[in-house]
């Protein structure tokens, strides 16, 4: 499991400086065709590959990225990854800002097999320090 991390972690800073930097070439290198965005507004919005894409140049811009508590873990063919991340996004006049839950699920190809980003769950975090403590005395492995 662990040594998962370290080559999604690299996958996911060459996706997200493609985004940064609006190299849809390189984007689409790492993004399934049939790929969906999902972002936890309320409510929650879907965006497809295709849409995705042609907004991320001027409409929906990265500005900034930093990952933090990252996991990657593989379930069947797929890998799951995990983390929060403090982003800084331009979204045609509005600033979206701040820490994000940010989960991946990577797929390899079928025809070249490398893996691609198959779906993106983006959702802001709320900074709860007591609700994050109280879930924690659950763990059982502490």
């Amino acid at each position: 499991m662990a040594d998962l991390e370290p080559e999604f972690e690299v996958f996911e800073h060459i996706l997200m400086r493609a985004w940064m930097h609006r190299d849809a070439s390189d984007v689409k290198a790492l993004v399934q065709g049939d790929a969906l965005f999902m972002f936890g507004t309320a409510p929650p919005v879907l965006l497809d590959r295709a849409s995705f894409l042609g907004n991320f140049d001027d409409r929906f811009r990265l500005l900034g990225f930093r990952f933090h508590e990252t996991t990657a873990r593989r379930h069947g063919k797929s890998v799951w990854f995990s983390g929060h991340v403090e982003l800084e996004m331009k979204l045609g006049p509005q600033t979206w800002e701040g820490k994000f839950l940010l989960t991946d699920l990577w797929r390899r190809g079928t025809v070249r097999r490398r893996w691609k980003l198959a779906e993106r769950s983006l959702a802001p975090v709320k900074d709860d320090r007591a609700l994050s403590d109280a879930i924690r005395t659950l763990q059982l492995w502490r």
